[in-house]
């Protein structure tokens, strides 16, 4: 029989997108998933960023082998950080552990550590981001002169890439990454966890609608997310405002939490409703409040790949986006017109017109069904598949490498073992 696939990955922490991902690959014949987490973050408490204590209430690390590294002052981490550095890698990634290791990024200290120890022991580095051209506009001259410089080195030292849609494909080939070590992929969200809470809880879901509406006409715009600059809450809120003077049966909610919540509520304070502050929920309910949402709407300044939208569509609800965004496209999670639409970030008239066309209750509910349908074809089983083909790939190199030690050997072995003739 043959032994599995051992794949390591190195990562700071689960998270509700990648831990389904771990533990379906983990399930498939023929391959072993032990995920090293660098930090325990959200395991013992919320996340910093949504201005929430409560840990994640979704099960994160059942279904596949995992651990989490201790740093170098003999203690697992509590928060991700850039500069985590975690010793025990110099003992996991060997290749009597790993036949292959995924990382996301350069970001921590420990990714790069992971990488050195790859390149030095000839095991194969898979690797994928988010990042666009687009989220890197914002960048001074002179960085963008180093990155130029610097990335396409960088990005080389991969062995395979997952590309995550259409403006990351766009960006990994710009910094040099051939078409040959990239494989199509999306960023995970568990789609059939989405549907089986949904279709459990119908009755939930219309006690939540009744809550947040005004009466059975009003139509709902979320936004869901850190209340933080980048993420850009005051257009998305100012929006709405201005929508509902033309359609009073206009609606946000907003879920979520951050630095800027204070600043948000006194904002809300002084309107009429247009807009209230649900706050935080956590990931077992938050596919009920998708659900009860009739539009998802993310205002981001800067965002590589907003996998709040992709939760949205799991849940069949269309999206507005701005076009600093990063996950719309031809074949993106997004494509303006048939499941969603793109406004040009900043220019809050143009969010308000795109809000008063998914007004329209066969527009939306035309966008609604292009949603479900495409994103069944952008979920976790789409993951899954790339990391299957990059699996396969990697399996027939090493067969093929082991083919030409053999036969390079060979006449040598022969020639040791031959009996001369007398």
């Amino acid at each position: 029989m043959q032994d599995p696939f051992r794949l390591g990955v190195v990562f700071t922490h689960p998270t509700q997108h990648h831990a389904p991902l771990w533990r379906k690959l983990n399930e498939q014949p023929g391959v072993s998933v032990t995920a090293l987490y660098l930090c325990n973050e959200n395991q013992v408490s919320g996340d910093r960023h949504l201005g929430s204590s409560q840990p994640w209430d979704v099960d994160l690390l059942s279904g596949y082998q995992n651990e989490f590294l201790k740093t170098l002052t003999g203690k697992i981490a509590s928060k991700s950080s850039k500069g985590l550095l975690n010793p025990e890698l110099f003992s996991r990634l060997t290749r009597k552990n790993v036949d292959a290791v995924f990382l996301p990024s350069f970001y921590t200290l420990s990714y790069r550590l992971t990488v050195l120890l790859c390149k030095l022991r000839g095991i194969p580095i898979i690797m994928q981001n988010d990042a666009t051209i687009i989220t890197d506009t914002p960048y001074s001259r002179s960085r963008k002169v180093i990155l130029s410089a610097l990335y396409p080195w960088m990005y080389s030292l991969a062995d395979y890439w997952i590309s995550s849609g259409d403006h990351n494909e766009i960006y990994l080939r710009y910094y040099g990454v051939s078409d040959e070590k990239i494989v199509r992929g999306c960023y995970p969200v568990d789609r059939e966890r989405y549907e089986l809470k949904i279709a459990q809880n119908q009755d939930e879901i219309q006690r939540i609608r009744q809550q947040l509406c005004w009466d059975s006409d009003t139509i709902l715009y979320g936004f869901t997310g850190k209340y933080i600059e980048r993420k850009n809450p005051f257009e998305f809120i100012e929006a709405i405002a201005k929508a509902h003077q033309q359609d009073h049966r206009i609606r946000g909610i907003m879920i979520g939490g951050g630095v800027l919540e204070g600043e948000i509520n006194q904002r809300l304070a002084a309107m009429n409703g247009e807009v209230i502050n649900v706050g935080f929920v956590n990931q077992s309910q938050l596919p009920l409040y998708y659900a009860a949402m009739d539009v998802f709407v993310s205002t981001s300044k800067s965002d590589p790949h907003p996998l709040v939208i992709s939760e949205a569509m799991a849940a069949a609800c269309p999206a507005i986006l701005s076009d600093r965004c990063g996950n719309w496209g031809y074949s993106d999670t997004v494509q303006h017109r048939y499941n969603g639409l793109v406004y040009p970030y900043g220019n809050i008239n143009a969010l308000a017109e795109a809000i008063l066309a998914l007004a329209d209750t066969q527009t939306r509910h035309v966008y609604s069904e292009n949603a479900k349908t495409f994103f069944s074809q952008q979920d976790l089983n789409c993951e899954l598949k790339a990391f299957l083909t990059v699996i396969d790939k990697i399996n027939k190199k090493q067969n093929v490498n082991e083919n030409i030690r053999i036969q390079d050997t060979l006449p040598q072995i022969l020639e040791q073992n031959s009996t001369p003739i007398k």
